[in-house]
């Protein structure tokens, strides 16, 4: 049977993208090595899965809304940052998320805290997983803007809902009382299945300095730090060491 319409159209008709793109190189290849329907068949699903497979992680990156492009693969081990290559394995694999634990990636500043947070993102990203990046103060400034705006209970259900949510630089500064209630609102609506990666110069013992008030530090505390993967990353600042001599830093956070 002769079809009247060309395949590539029904292939984009159908929005088939992958198999459309590899189309011909998969006639071609049949040609070549003498393959049989089924076999086109198949390498051409297969195209078709390896597209949308990317289309997806391409999507879960966009809205992870990263800062940086990191990768687990770009860290530096220089012995003196204190980083372990087992553990950080493990975490590439991310059955931290499976477990519903939480990563605590503590350190001095410029350790790279930062970028090994989002190189964990990146991974459960690469794996499947809806994940969301926020600089905690950012987020509490988004936070106040959506109590205004009176979508306060969509942005709370969109951090809840997402397998990972990354906030970086925790502690920079006091939390007013407004603004550990809706860090707690936040948390607490996450629940203990869902992961929480938190970058600080604090450790828990002393997030006291930041929620003044007692109970809500406990409770915020609790909820994040006792089921968690706790990282300490030492060493010299990674910024001042790329930083050319003489150049003056843009951050020193």
């Amino acid at each position: 049977m002769k079809l009247e319409i060309p395949v590539e159209n029904l292939l984009r008709d159908l929005k088939l993208h992958g198999m459309l793109e590899g189309l011909t190189r998969r006639l071609k290849e049949a040609e070549a090595e003498g393959l049989g329907c089924e076999d086109v068949i198949a390498c051409l699903l297969h195209d078709e899965v390896e597209y949308r497979r990317n289309a997806r992680v391409k999507r879960l990156l966009r809205t992870a809304a990263f800062r940086q492009s990191a990768s687990l693969e770009g860290l530096d081990y220089a012995p003196a940052r204190g980083l372990d290559k087992k553990r950080i394995a493990d975490l590439a694999g991310c059955r931290f998320i499976r477990d519903g634990l939480s990563v605590l990636i503590l350190g001095p500043t410029g350790a790279g805290k930062t970028y090994l947070a989002s190189a964990i993102g990146n991974a459960a990203c690469r794996r499947g997983h809806t994940t969301l990046f926020f600089r905690l103060n950012n987020l509490i400034e988004q936070m106040a803007l959506a109590r205004v705006k009176g979508t306060y209970l969509n942005l709370v259900r969109r951090l809840s809902v997402a397998d990972v949510l990354i906030l970086d630089d925790f502690g920079i500064k006091p939390l007013q009382a407004q603004q550990y209630q809706d860090l707690y609102d936040v948390i607490d609506e996450r629940g203990e299945g869902k992961s929480t990666i938190i970058t600080s110069q604090l450790p828990p013992a002393n997030w006291s300095e930041v929620i003044a008030d007692a109970v809500s530090c406990e409770a915020i505390t609790d909820r994040l730090a006792s089921r968690a993967v706790t990282i300490e990353m030492k060493g010299e600042s990674q910024r001042r060491r790329r930083r050319p001599a003489g150049e003056v830093p843009l951050d020193t956070n």
